[in-house]
């Protein structure tokens, strides 16, 4: 009687045990989530790797831009060089072409035919004199050649006068023209150096442009570097939401899971409560009944369920 009670106790149907569909679940998300763990691991290596190489680009294009920055500022260098040549060659040519000026003013204020005047006049004063000593005049002829005579001296002597003032402005065009001639020739110099440093300038620049197209390869090379760690980062930031929304998923799953133990535990705790309940009536039962028949055999009276 007692085997029978036990037996039906344990066939209670309050009795639960975890189901299998659980831990099945428990174990797909458990493998997800490990292999979003490794996948997002590897975007975070790969975003590295990117980084990586992209700051060893710019480490390269900095190093290029180094050595432009200083054949670029050699070739300004050079042009500022060349330019202020230049300058002083304008300057030169300027005070030149002023000179030129002054001369050709200067020739304009004297005669321009003074000394063959002045030696054909004094040729006919000469003539003139030896008549007046060699030759026997009348009185009203030697007095016109007197008269001849002196206004030919008056005149002899202002062109004297004028010679000297023409030979004066011939000297000093003259020097002018040494002046002149000097400030030219030193503006050429200045020109030929001017030129000179224009073509240093110019194969400084030749040299900058064999840089400039691994310049630009440079720059192409790291926007693509940085463009691809910054898509790996963004990936990855996408899968560790995932990581986050499936690790959340595996401890709720967890949390049910203890939450069901527990559950079937207190169960059993009270099956097994009930079972021992049911044991001590079985037994009180039969000692009763014991006492009864000893009752009864003896022809007493019997009491059950006292």
């Amino acid at each position: 009687m007692a085997r029978r009670s036990i037996a039906t106790h344990r066939s209670w149907p309050g009795a639960r045990l975890v189901r299998r569909k659980t831990v099945s679940e428990l174990e797909q998300a458990e493998i997800k989530l490990q292999s979003l763990f490794e996948k997002r691991d590897a975007l975070n290596r790969e975003a590295q790797l990117l980084r990586e190489e992209r700051d060893l680009v710019q480490a390269k294009k900095r190093e290029v831009g180094d050595r432009l920055r200083v054949l670029r500022d050699r070739r300004w260098a050079f042009a500022e060089e060349a330019r202020a040549h230049r300058r002083v060659r304008d300057e030169l040519q300027g005070k030149a072409k002023a000179l030129i000026d002054v001369k050709r003013k200067i020739r304009s204020f004297g005669p321009s035919d003074v000394g063959a005047e002045l030696r054909a006049l004094t040729r006919r004063v000469a003539a003139m004199e030896m008549r007046q000593q060699t030759t026997t005049l009348s009185l009203s002829k030697e007095n016109e050649l007197l008269d001849e005579l002196k206004e030919s001296v008056r005149r002899m002597k202002v062109l004297q006068g004028a010679k000297a003032e023409q030979d004066k402005i011939v000297r000093e065009v003259r020097d002018l023209d040494g002046e002149i001639t000097g400030l030219f020739q030193a503006a050429e110099k200045e020109h030929e150096t001017a030129v000179a440093l224009s073509g240093k300038a110019r194969a400084v620049h030749e040299e900058m442009l064999v840089f400039l197209p691994q310049v630009s390869a440079l720059e192409a090379e790291g926007a693509e570097k940085h463009q691809g760690y910054l898509d790996a980062r963004t990936k990855a930031d996408e899968v560790h939401a995932k990581v986050v929304e499936m690790r959340d998923k595996v401890l709720t799953i967890k949390g049910a899971q203890r939450a069901e133990v527990r559950e079937s535990r207190d169960l059993l705790r009270a099956q097994n409560r009930s079972v021992r309940v049911a044991l001590l009536d079985e037994r009180k039962l039969e000692a009763t009944a014991d006492a009864a028949l000893r009752a009864l055999l003896e022809g007493g009276k019997v009491e059950i369920g006292r």
